[in-house]
């Protein structure tokens, strides 16, 4: 995926930008309910729908543009979920057109989409034929006014668009280890006639496999930005912090674990340009590539950061200091979207497994 030298030069300012308004809006603790004042500087900003193009109110953002985005994000561990708003929307908006007719209210911050996967049991049709089931946790899924719903599987899938005022979709507000807010919702007997259909068969399947992938993709994007800033702030503690009249980066131990962490670094910043080359097409979806990245940043990524902590003493596991957040954010994420079973198993070959 190469990128010219006038994307570069829009990349590099994109990243500037976003880097001064995510250190601006830092804060060690989430607020204990959703601010829309806030959410309207992100808004203001023009996070919201920028992948959209300039005619429908957008910037034209290409997904690499917008996951640099959300990598800056993830550097100030930003407590706003924001890659159904940034990724899912505009990418469906151009498969539905119910979905196209929402992006002026999105664009405005009035809109705000989740994409609601079932747990194991999954969704089903009940013999009156109304919904049944309840989702995984959702980061952000209270703050959404509309949420996408997979039902069924392979050539048997609806894809549903729930207005949640028009509904009554029944939620359950959570908050995740790391202090963002969550959902899960129930769909108690929910009747299709409340839902707006979006796709059906063969074609609801790859378009709820493209928007898991997505959502998958802004997480790890988060995510390297998070183990990206992890990492210098162990670099520069090390250097600074002296033991026996010497810095911490002189001893051969911390050197090697220094030098190991920035190997998984480097390989997870790899995986997660291959992530993005794979999902820059709308349509295409490689589950090996997802995988592999989910994998690396629920598992290699996730170590990494505790070796970190481990070289930087007590001070990494209070509050205050960041670093422990950081390893908090990411034991969360890889706790999401079903944990990393689905991805050993596709990874390995093996047919999905039954609840």
């Amino acid at each position: 995926m190469r990128r010219t030298d006038e994307l570069i030069e829009t990349d590099t300012l994109l990243r500037d930008s976003a880097r001064e308004f995510a250190r601006e809006h830092e804060t060690i603790q989430a607020p204990p309910s959703f601010d829309a004042g806030s959410w309207q500087a992100y808004v203001d900003a023009g996070w919201p729908g920028m992948a959209l193009s300039e005619d429908n109110g957008g910037i034209g953002a290409d997904l690499t543009q917008c996951c640099i985005v959300l990598q800056e994000a993830g550097r100030a561990l930003l407590h706003q979920s924001l890659a159904a708003d940034l990724l899912i929307a505009p990418r469906l908006a151009h498969h539905a057109s119910d979905v196209a007719a929402l992006m002026p209210e999105l664009l405005a911050g009035r809109v705000r989409l989740a994409l609601a996967l079932p747990d194991e049991a999954g969704f089903r049709a009940a013999a009156n034929g109304q919904i049944e089931g309840r989702s995984q946790l959702v980061a952000g899924g209270d703050q959404a006014t509309h949420v996408l719903l997979p039902v069924g599987t392979g050539d048997d899938t609806r894809l549903y668009l729930a207005d949640r005022n028009e509904t009554g979709l029944p939620v359950r507000p959570a908050r995740l280890l790391d202090g963002r807010s969550a959902a899960r919702f129930e769909l108690n007997e929910l009747s299709p006639d409340q839902l707006t259909l979006l796709a059906t068969g063969a074609k609801a399947r790859a378009i709820a496999d493209e928007l898991e992938a997505l959502a998958i993709c802004g997480m790890i994007s988060e995510g390297l930005g998070a183990f990206e800033a992890a990492f210098q702030m162990t670099v520069d503690y090390v250097q600074i912090r002296q033991q026996f009249k010497q810095p911490l980066a002189a001893f051969q131990a911390v050197e090697h674990i220094i030098a190991d962490v920035y190997c998984e670094l480097e390989k997870f910043r790899s995986l997660h340009m291959a992530l993005l080359g794979s999902l820059e097409t709308p349509g295409s979806v490689d589950a090996g590539v997802v995988a592999r990245a989910r994998l690396c940043h629920s598992r290699n990524v996730l170590h990494a950061t505790g070796r970190l902590i481990q070289i930087s003493g007590g001070i990494a596991i209070t509050e205050e200091y960041k670093l422990g957040r950081i390893y908090r954010r990411l034991q969360t994420d890889s706790a999401l979207f079903g944990g990393t079973r689905r991805s050993i198993d596709i990874i390995a070959g093996t047919p999905p497994r039954t609840p």
